[in-house]
């Protein structure tokens, strides 16, 4: 152990006869003492001290609670477990992953497949139901204007507007209005 309190030294490699001279300048070395951060009190928010608690026992309590704070440690333990793990937990593991690549890889196929399918089927009863909607108006308007002739024919035989409007069951402000277009 190093004389020093603190759990992580940083160094720089300097030249030996010109010690202000720093060789690597992009590249320091990093001695970590676990006995030291063991037993230091520690910030768990620092990420590298979440890093040391996971490296130093991925098991521990101090891991547990790095864990819950950084979401990559999370993903770190699974992947420790399973490459530490006996034979059978590995197997499990790796049949998980499989289980889950292939449920996406399969949903995905299915939305494709049912996009597709559902704009062929919309398309379908779009068309069937527009065509159903224009036979049900068209016999709507043949009525009315089957109507209108029958009424222009009775006026034309000077028959009472009470007496058309009760046979064809038209109103007789409708049956003016028809009277008026007859005469224009």
């Amino acid at each position: 152990m190093l004389g020093f309190e603190e759990y992580i030294s940083e160094t720089e490699i300097v030249l030996k006869e010109h010690r202000d001279y720093e060789m690597l300048k992009n590249m320091k070395w990093y001695f970590i003492e676990l006995p030291k951060f063991r037993n230091a009190k520690v910030d768990m928010d620092d990420k590298l001290n979440q890093w040391l608690a996971f490296i130093d026992d991925y098991k521990g309590e101090r891991a547990r609670m790095a864990e819950e704070k950084n979401e990559v440690i999370k993903k770190a333990r699974v992947e420790m477990n399973y490459l530490t793990g006996e034979e059978a937990e590995r197997r499990l593991q790796w049949l998980r992953e499989k289980w889950e690549m292939d449920y996406n890889s399969d949903m995905g196929q299915a939305r494709r497949e049912g996009m597709k399918l559902g704009l062929e089927e919309g398309r379908e009863k779009g068309l069937k139901e527009g065509r159903k909607e224009g036979l049900k108006e068209g016999r709507k308007e043949g009525r009315k204007e089957g109507k209108e002739e029958v009424i222009k024919k009775m006026l034309k035989a000077n028959m009472p507007i009470e007496q058309i409007s009760e046979l064809t069951e038209i109103n007789r402000e409708e049956i003016e209005k028809i009277m008026e277009e007859t005469e224009k």
